[in-house]
């Protein structure tokens, strides 16, 4: 029963299973069929298989229906794109065409429902859908406890294989996958008793998310080590593995704590990143969270029972949908999620109704050709959903009013047929006549024709009364003539049943929450056996789906939308029983009595394998022959602990190689350009002992040994480092600090915000370097890090926001770095740089830099400005990307990364000059051209489509020019002109004149603001050189106290010096200038030694 994985070409996973039986079935048949043809299939005998098997052909690839292999080991491989059941002759015996036949073989999406036994754990059903036929196969698993990890796996991979098959067919019809994004918050998720809500739902969530203390998605729970099988889809990556609710691993997480907690209240941590981007797709619902880079949740349509905005909350809205829970158990949970206001919740309602109702017409369209009211499979449906829930007697009466409908050769038939079985019990007959009313409506199926309007209540014209005596003659035979009429013409016994049946009551789980609801219990067929116990029906396991009206309702701050499905979406998961009703047969009871180590023991020992009769009887665990000591089974429970520990550390360290090669994998796309100056190895080494310079942000590098390495060329690798250090240079050379922005929230903490900008941000997302593979993924890893990026810096200057073109510039910074190191450096630009002055909503400081590329162009190419002016073309209609995305939305990457490295270096004024170059090296050819639209054309087109030695030429003219004094001078003239046109006689009238006025107003504002800002600027540097005076000033009196001092000093020293020298004299003892004494005369000596 251990999968096993295997990993060469795609990765699969085999479980070995015992094949109870299999049955094709009609294409058109329904979950409410399905438990009563697993009932046959179990039921039926080897014989009466074989002669199913003949009569009817199976379709998709399930080779033949070889009855030999019926109750016999089988093994099911689960991958990605396949899910393939083979024969097994025997353990460990590699599979050849010759000796293992193949029982079908499909895609993981057509294998459509799953079946799982309550009250036989051990089995469960699955319907494999082809084109046009259907086959039904009963598996046993022998460890009843890897039954819902099999069903788990294979709603996964199918849930997996649609979505991937739905994108590829839709990829053929239109070029975007998803209709619209939203960004929203995700506030937690609460589990009610209903598919329905009151209207107030939403209000009373958040209420319960404020009352409850702690976070619900915290903690880490340790998750079941099931297999996870998904394919990466090109066009939508960021699709991961999820599990059959839809949901990442960390909520399936979340998930399985809210079995643990008793009120189901789970709201979001506080402290984690709760934005996700809410995506309405053609038949599902995505919530992709830009921080993991992982779609969090997908829904689709079916799975969506109601949508709700909230009444006092009205940023607030949510959806209720059905999820399972470990052991096949469902219930309903509700999800909240908050808006940046009231429009965008009606935006995205509105957005919801629609989908869900285009969604519901196109599936009406697929299904009407399929079938109609007057179907004969869609009569048994209506009869499978009537006996739904009744007790076998109740059930027996159904199924004789239905009988009595039909024509005499047809109730002959089903009579044989169920006399020719030998029932022992209510139930058994029950099976029988449905069996043979499917094979019956299958027959009537083939020959049908469609008609669109069918009165159901009109009664069949072969409704005769010998028919009906036939019916009556069959159930007396049965149950003798007076049970017969007492059912029939007494309503006691209908009355004792009703009685014996208690109905359960469902309430919501949140106050408030409407009237209660009876539901009705399940079928007593071969999936529900008859139990007096009304505490089974819960109302989360008990819910029966009525037939909803297709179209949408709305309501005020309420709205109701049409579930697309034929099949109810509450109805995906039945339980079936029938071994245990059969008398003699071993019956598995879940509370099967053994002790909590004993339990723990069981699932930790590894069965033993000579004892493989007890192994094929659900639920009996083989006793020991030999009994383990307390030493033995304390080793064993040592042994069993150090492997689970080293089973932890092996998937931590297999985790962290899993997530080194995602990062050099993304690394290597975001590095996919041609790079145009190849960066020699010496340059390379003088680069990166630049880098590794200790303390390097605060030590000022030489000025003409940096111009000469990014002339030289700046390595790829380590672009983004030097784009930092450069930056550090720059704030290094800078005397005056810039002027920091108001909000200095970190990165991370804008992240967790949401922003009013995500409509333009969501936009351009897909048109920002659309042909790199790093950002064509569609909400891929880099168009979230792009959002990211683009969000947190709209959140961080509310004056800019965002404008189109900082996508470009911030793409560039992210193939290079991480976000928040390009998010710094994009914060560099902005404020240290001032480029933020041109991405303001006036854009003065845009016409500014248009005049001044004019008087550049007049300047230095007089004949090409001739030639523009001549032709009416201003510097707006070609160089205004140039000037918002520094050349990034038109020009190779390679180029853009080496206008980036000047740019950091110098400042805004590289991208004059890279105009400059661009233009002037390519003035012959525009020259050529005579009209406005080849000229825009060419400098749009073709001058972008650069040489290699054409760009390099253009970056080696670029480190050699010096325009920083004509830019301040024509700005200065800019100005005076704007004044002189301000001073000008009016010619226009009051209108035009007042409008002019308020215009020049706003512009002088704009002005008055930037001259504030630059008064500033200088008063700041004036104080700095106060200040510095102030130093000089300190330091020069403290100066001239130590001169005064060592003058004092050295007098004193000369006093001492003569005093010395008076003092030798007199001792006869002189000195000469050099400092040697001079030897005293001889007499003078003896006269001195003789008064001695």
């Amino acid at each position: 029963n251990d999968p096993l994985t295997v990993t060469e070409a795609e990765e699969e996973v085999q479980y070995r299973l015992r094949l109870i039986g299999s049955l094709p079935v009609h294409h058109l048949t329904t979950m409410a069929m399905l438990p009563w043809i697993v009932a046959e299939i179990t039921r039926s005998k080897p014989l009466e298989r074989d002669q199913c098997a003949g009569q009817r052909s199976g379709g998709l690839k399930i080779g033949h229906l070889d009855t030999s292999n019926w109750n016999q080991s089988v093994c099911l491989c689960v991958s990605a794109s396949w899910v393939r059941c083979v024969s097994v002759c025997a353990e460990r015996v590699v599979w050849d065409p010759l000796t293992h036949s193949v029982l079908f073989e499909c895609r993981p999406h057509q294998l459509t429902k799953l079946i799982h036994n309550s009250q036989e754990p051990s089995s469960f059903g699955c319907l494999v859908r082809g084109n046009a036929n259907c086959a039904c196969y009963v598996f046993q698993c022998q460890d009843s406890s890897k039954v819902p990890e099999i069903i788990s796996t294979l709603r996964q991979v199918g849930k997996s294989s649609a979505r991937n098959d739905d994108l590829t067919s839709l990829s053929n019809k239109t070029s975007t996958s998803f209709a619209k994004k939203f960004e929203v918050l995700f506030c937690g998720r609460v589990s009610v008793a209903h598919k329905k809500a009151p209207p107030a739902l939403i209000d009373e969530c958040i209420e319960k998310f404020a009352g409850v203390n702690g976070n619900g998605a915290a903690g880490s729970p340790t998750p079941g080590k099931r297999p996870v099988l998904f394919k990466r889809d090109p066009s939508f990556p960021s699709l991961q593995a999820l599990d059959e609710n839809g949901l990442s691993p960390e909520m399936s997480i979340t998930n399985t704590t809210d079995a643990q907690n008793q009120s189901g209240v789970q709201p979001t941590s506080l402290q984690e990143n709760r934005t996700m981007l809410f995506t309405v797709g053609r038949s599902q619902i995505y919530l992709v969270s830009p921080d993991t880079k992982k779609v969090a949740i997908e829904k689709s349509f079916r799975e969506i029972s109601f949508c709700s905005q909230g009444i006092r909350h009205v940023d607030h809205f949510g959806f209720i949908c059905r999820e399972t829970v470990e052991g096949g158990t469902c219930h309903f949970v509700c999800y909240v999620f908050q808006c940046t206001d009231e429009s965008l919740v009606d935006e995205i309602m509105l957005t919801l109704k629609q989908a869900f109702s285009v969604a519901a017409l196109q599936q009406n369209a697929k299904t009407q050709s399929q079938q109609c009211d007057s179907c004969p499979m869609q009569q048994l449906h209506r009869l499978c959903e009537r006996i739904e829930g009744l007790h076998p007697s109740k059930i027996k009466l159904e199924l004789q009013r239905h009988l009595a409908t039909l024509d005499n050769q047809e109730q002959a038939s089903v009579f044989e047929n169920t006399m020719r079985a030998r029932p022992k019990s209510d139930q058994e007959e029950n099976e029988l006549v449905m069996a043979s009313l499917r094979s019956l409506y299958e027959e009537r199926q083939k020959s049908h024709q469609h008609s669109l309007h069918v009165d159901s209540k009109q009664v069949p014209p072969d409704l005769t009364f010998c028919g009906v005596l036939i019916v009556l003659m069959y159930y007396a035979y049965k149950l003798g003539l007076h049970s017969l009429f007492r059912c029939h013409n007494s309503t006691g016994d209908l009355k004792h049943l009703d009685n014996s049946i208690p109905m359960s009551q469902s309430s919501s789980s949140l106050p408030g929450d409407g009237q209660p609801q009876g539901f009705r219990r399940r079928a007593s067929t071969f999936s529900h056996t008859p139990t007096s116990s009304s505490a089974e029906y819960l109302p989360v396991l008990t819910v029966t789906h009525s037939q909803e009206d297709p179209s949408p309702v709305s309501k005020p701050k309420l709205v109701r939308h049409y579930s697309v499905s034929t099949d109810s979406p509450h109805q995906i998961t039945f339980l079936y029983s029938h071994l245990a009703q059969r008398p003699g047969v071993y019956r598995y009871t879940r509370n099967h009595r053994h002790s909590w180590r004993q339990q723990i023991f069981l699932r930790v020992a590894t069965p033993q394998k000579s004892d493989h009769r007890l192994l094929l009887v659900p639920g009996v665990v083989p006793e020991e022959k030999i009994r383990r000591s307390k030493e033995e089974l304390r080793e064993l429970w040592k042994k069993a602990i150090l492997q689970q520990i080293l089973l932890q550390r092996m998937e931590r360290e297999n985790q962290k190689l899993q997530a080194s090669e995602s990062d050099l994998q993304n690394r290597r796309l975001k590095l996919d350009y041609e790079e145009i100056t190849p960066c020699l190895k010496e340059v390379t080494l003088v680069w990166e002992k630049m880098l590794g310079t200790p303390g390097r942000a605060k030590v000022k590098f030489d000025t003409e040994t940096i111009h000469a390495a990014v002339a030289q060329g700046v390595p790829r690798q380590h672009r983004g480092e030097i784009w930092k250090f450069l930056s550090e240079q720059y704030l290094l050379r800078q005397t005056v600090p810039s002027r920091p922005p108001a909000n200095d929230t970190p990165y991370k903490e804008l992240l967790k915000q949401l922003t009013s900008q995500q409509h333009a941000i969501l936009i351009d997302l897909g048109r920002t370097f659309p042909t790199h593979p790093y950002f064509q993924a569609q909400l891929g890893a880099g168009q979230l890090s792009l959002y990211n990026l683009l969000k947190a810096y709209s959140l961080l200057d509310p004056e800019v926001g965002y404008c189109q073109g900082l996508s470009f510039i911030a793409g560039v910074l992210l193939l290079h770095m991480g976000e928040e190191d390009a998010f710094n450096m994009l914060k560099f630009l902005m404020y240290d740089m001032g480029l933020r002055k041109q991405y303001r909503p006036d854009m003065i400081i845009l016409q500014i830099q248009m005049y001044q590329l004019s008087r550049l162009l007049h300047d230095y190419h007089r004949d090409l400005y001739s030639h523009l002016e001549q032709q009416e073309i201003g510097p707006s209609l070609y160089a205004t990307p140039w000037f918002l995305t520094f050349f990034a939305s038109h020009f190779p990457l390679g180029f853009v990364a080496r206008v980036f490295d000047m740019l950091f270096l110098q400042g805004s004024e590289v991208i004059f000059k890279v105009a400059l170059s661009l233009l002037g090296s390519h003035k012959p050819l525009i020259l050529q051209h005579d009209s406005l639209e080849s000229i825009v054309d060419f400098i749009k087109t073709t001058l972008p489509n650069l040489g290699l030695v054409q760009m390099e030429k253009t970056i080696n003219q670029v480190c050699g020019m010096d325009v920083s004094k004509q830019l301040q001078a024509y700005e200065v003239e800019y100005h005076v002109l704007q004044d002189e046109l301000l001073d000008t006689p009016p010619t226009l009238n009051q209108h035009q004149r007042a409008a002019q006025l308020e215009r020049t107003n706003q512009s002088l504002r704009q002005q008055n603001l930037d001259l504030l800002e630059e008064l500033q600027v200088s008063h700041a540097r004036v104080c700095s050189l106060e200040n510095q005076v102030q130093a000089l000033v300190h330091s020069e009196g403290r100066l001239k106290e130590q001169v005064s001092a060592l003058e004092q000093e050295k007098k004193q020293l000369l006093s001492t010096v003569t005093r010395l020298q008076d003092l030798l004299t007199s001792l006869g003892i002189h000195s000469s200038p050099d400092g040697h004494t001079v030897p005293t005369p001889t007499g003078v000596k003896d006269t001195q030694g003789h008064q001695d």
